[in-house]
Parts: C-alpha cells; structure tokens; sequence
C-alpha cells in the first residue's frame, strides 16, 4: 500500500471539495505551510498604556508541531501534529501567542510534542521570534514555555537552563512577572512560566485558564471555549485568559477537532458577542479565524486610518466565511457583513454593497467615502463592498433627489458600471457640497442578487433593465438656503463672508435656513445688504410670512 504524503492529500483534498466551499473551508481551517493573511505589525496602532490582558490575541497551540522526524508513520502524525505552518509564517499572519513544550536534555532544550522531536530547539524559536521583532519592533510576543517529555544527561535544573537562554538573548526578553501594558513589552517576548524553579515571567498559574484538552466531543468542547469567551469578555480586564480550542484523543485528532471548532469560533467572532476574547490559542487557524480575532482590537485604534492595511486583509478573509441560506442571499449576506463592521468598529457611518452578479456590464458603483473601503473577492458568487463617512447628514432633501435622478436616468447609456460613473459625475457637478455615492444594477433584482445600506438622503429606481441608487452624505459645514419651507427643494450652499443672491439663481427664493458647523448669517431684504435684516443662529425650517421669498442679499461668517 503507497501512503500520500501529508501535503500531497491536503492538496487532493483541496481540489476534491467544491472551489467556494474549499476557500471558505481555508478561512477557519489551514493545514498549508502558508496563511493567506498579513499582520506582521498589527499591535502599531494599539495605544502603549493598553494592558496585555486588555487585548484580543491570536495564538497556536503546540506552536511548532507542523513536522516531526521521518520515521514517524502517518497515522502517529494525524495525532502528533497541531500547525501547517512553521513559526515564522504564523508570526507574520498575526499570531502572538506561542504554546512551547521544551524537553530538558544535554543542558539545552528541544522541542516535543509529548514523547515526538519536533525537529527545532529553543535557540530556533528564540532565533524566529526575535528576528520578527527586530523587523517589527511595534509588536510583542507572549510566549508560554512548558517542560515536556522526561529529561536526560543534564547538569542543572530546567529553570537554570532557560536562565542561560534568557541570558543570551536578554534584550529581547522581558523580565517583569505583572500583566504589563503594552508600551512595556514592544519589541519584547513576554515569558508565561510554566515550570518550577522560581518566577520567569507571567505565572501560568494566575492565568483564567480553559484546556479541556482531552474533551473530543466538539459540541462540549466548543461550548466550552465559547463559556471562557463570554468569562474573558465579562472578566477582570487585569487578568489574562487563555482559551485552548484544541483537544485531541480517542475521540479525533487535532486536525479533526480543529475542522469543527474552528468553524463555530469563526461564526461566533464574527458577530456581535464580545468585545474581547483574550488569548485563543488553535490547532490549524485559517486566515479568517487569526484576522477575527485580531478585528477585536479594531476599537481600541486611537482613529480608523491607524488599521487600514490590517482592515482591508480582514474585511477580505472574513467575506470567505458569511453564508446565506434560502431565497435572499445577498441581504444575509449584507446583514452579516454590517453586523461585524459595527461591533468591531462601533461609533461609525458603515455602508455595504453586497451583489451577487459579476462583471461590469451587470453592476457598478462609484462611492465617497472617509476614512476605511474595501472590496472583497468573489465568495460563493457574491462580493462584498464596505466604506465608511465621516457623517450621515444630507443638506439635500430626498424629494429633491428624486426629482433630479428622474431627469437624469433616460439619458445614460452604456454598462452598468458605465451608467454608475456618469450618474455619479452629474449628481456631484450638481451638488458639490456632500458627498455621493451612485450603484447601478442591471436585472435580475431581488434580495438573492443585490443588497445595500446606506446612511443620508437615499432614493431608488428602476428604469428599464436598470435600477439606479443614489445616496448622498456627510454634507460639508456652512449654511444652506433653501427654496421651500422644511428644508426641501432647491439648494445652495454658502461659506461666507458675503453674497449677491441674484448672482446665484436665488433671489427671494429662500422659504428655510440650515446652518452646519459654527457658522452664522444675515439675511438682508435687498441687494448690498440693505433693508430689513434677519440674524441667523439656528436652523429656521419655516421662514414665515415676513421673510419668505424676499431675501435678496446676505452675509456669512464663521466663530
């Protein structure tokens, strides 16, 4: 009988599944030698004083079991090995947590999976995690060091010999025993002690600990993990929490366990459960599950341009892992792609395009936006578009939009994408002071091909094959005349210091004032500011019998 290497079946395995289901699949389970995600400094835009315990953080599992010695059957190895990749990769992916096991032999340590070489020693670890730091000095690495397997031909206590360790590469280990902030720590590799000998780091005791290890039945062990989530949320913000994902025994092995568990503690960190998970350590995380739990810290940024990259990449993986059921996959699709941008970046004006029908011809958007966009890939047929506005405020009122739009759409032409650009180009000539964004879709229609959210002064429709969308936002300080009463109607907006109302198609034509901003106003009855005056410090919605219809002339100035 010929054995297929474990690599060559992972590969089989890929192209045996349906392509959407073995890229979702990725996202939460990975057992290629790669992550398909980047977060080699995602901690940068962390505040110093934020504590450790504070954080969200990726970790591994039996962090260096991705190979073993040769000889090692294929059968031992679905038991013995946790990780496809080695340490280097899943640094650079965003993990910042190590599970160590160091056998004590020779005066040196190796590393094991229980009796099993892993084919690296601790100098190799420390070699790794230090030459991640030196490139990425924002960052810090906890590191728990555990005595594994029986010792051997030694002369000194295990703790003395990681005294030697941490002796030779003492810049680059922290020496502390409290939970530090992080501003202590960059550039550092923080030691959770896990053996005797005396104090060497963060005591493994003092750490809110889940490690059902042995429990194989993935509902109990997910519920399990889900309940430390839930106690780390809830939880003294001064303690740290790990939680174990991994099990392995009779009942599965690492992999098998991981392809369960992973899958929930995906689905669960993408929606709105808890603010923080603490320390997650896993057996083969996908991209989507390692940038979950990074999007946890997405609030603590002191502002949403600080994450762009680490946003993007999230945004991205996370897209693999949204699903839909029934008849209206994209509004699912959408709701679960707005209910994760709003718990991970609360406080925010989230838009969301979801369409289920690819190419230019089919649909197309121009968007503003202010601050954080991405676009996702192609997922099971849908791709997923985000941005944020600084505002939901329209100085334009919906009726009035509506009217224009209904002037505009017999006269575009071409591709859906094309009929996009040209309607976007006209309604921000037309209106230059806000901020607009324009989506176009060519039928079918339905909540099963297209789906979107908005925020400000929205309308929609069709006209012939085509359904067009405009909203529009974040209108600019100043203030704003209107032409009828209500705020509705025709409107101009002026910034100071003075203004001929004739000059702009608005004489005696002003029903309703709006001010944004710090900005006042006189409104005079005639030309070069003469005649009655009207002093403005607030919004009028109804400028009344007196001075409907007769300003002529006016002066702006902001405090």
């Amino acid at each position: 009988m010929s054995l297929i290497p474990r690599g060559a079946l992972a590969l089989l395995l890929a192209l045996l599944l349906p392509a959407p289901f073995a890229a979702a699949h990725g996202r939460y389970f990975n057992d290629s030698t790669s992550i398909p995600t980047h977060h080699p400094n995602w901690m940068r835009w962390v505040p110093d004083s934020t504590r450790v315990s504070a954080l969200s953080l990726p970790g591994t599992h039996d962090t260096m079991a991705d190979e073993t010695e040769w000889y090692v059957t294929v059968f031992e190895r679905a038991w013995i090995l946790t990780q496809g990749a080695n340490l280097r990769p899943q640094l650079d992916a965003g993990v910042r947590a190590l599970d160590i096991r160091a056998r004590h032999i020779g005066n040196a340590f190796t590393i094991h999976h229980g009796a099993y070489y892993l084919m690296t020693n601790f100098g190799d670890v420390l070699n790794t995690t230090v030459q991640f730091l030196q490139a990425n000095p924002t960052e810090t690495v906890l590191m728990r060091v555990k005595k594994e397997h029986t010792e051997e031909n030694n002369s000194r206590s295990f703790a003395a010999t990681f005294e030697s360790y941490r002796d030779a590469y003492s810049p680059y280990i922290w020496r502390g025993t409290h939970v530090p902030a992080l501003g202590e720590v960059r550039g550092k590799i923080v030691i959770l002690d896990d053996f005797d000998g005396g104090d060497h780091g963060i005591s493994w005791n003092s750490i809110r600990l889940q490690d059902a290890w042995e429990e194989t039945n993935t509902t109990n062990k997910w519920n399990l993990a889900r309940n430390h989530l839930v106690a780390a949320n809830t939880g003294d913000i001064n303690s740290l929490y790990v939680n174990f994902l991994s099990a392995a025994g009779a009942g599965g092995t690492p992999a098998g366990i991981a392809d369960e568990v992973n899958e929930q503690a995906l689905h669960y960190l993408m929606g709105a459960n808890v603010q923080r998970t603490g320390v997650v350590m896993m057996d083969f995380p996908g991209a989507g599950l390692i940038d979950a739990i990074i999007a946890h810290n997405f609030r603590l940024a002191p502002n949403a341009a600080a994450i762009g990259a680490d946003f993007s990449t999230a945004f991205n993986n996370i897209s693999y892992g949204w699903h839909a059921d029934g008849d209206d996959k994209a509004r699912d699709r959408l709701i679960e792609a707005r209910t994760f941008l709003e718990h991970k970046l609360p406080g925010m004006y989230w838009h969301v395009i979801v369409s289920g029908t690819q190419g230019g011809d089919n649909w197309g958007y121009s968007a503003s936006h202010h601050g954080l966009y991405q676009k996702s890939d192609w997922v099971d047929g849908y791709s997923h578009v985000a941005f944020n506005t600084l505002s939901a405020d329209s100085a334009v009122s919906e009726s009035f939009l509506a009217s224009y739009i209904d002037g505009q759409v017999g006269s575009l032409s071409g591709s859906a994408e094309n009929r996009a650009a040209q309607l976007a180009s006209r309604v921000r000539a037309r209106f230059p002071f806000q901020s607009w964004t324009v989506l176009v879709k060519r039928t079918p229609g339905g909540f099963n091909n297209w789906a979107y959210t908005y925020w400000g002064a929205h309308y929609m429709r069709w006209h012939g094959d085509y359904a067009y969308a405009v909203w529009g936002y974040g209108a600019q300080d100043g203030v704003y005349l209107y032409e009828h009463a209500g705020y509705q109607g025709d409107v101009i907006h002026l910034t100071g210091p003075t203004y001929e109302l004739g000059s702009r198609g608005f004489n005696d034509r002003t029903s309703s004032v709006r001010l944004i901003g710090n900005y006042r106003a006189n409104i005079w009855q005639h030309d070069n500011w003469s005649g009655s005056g009207l002093y403005v410090t607030q919004n009028i919605d109804n400028l009344g019998t007196q001075w409907n219809d007769i300003a002529s002339s006016l002066e702006v100035w902001r405090y």
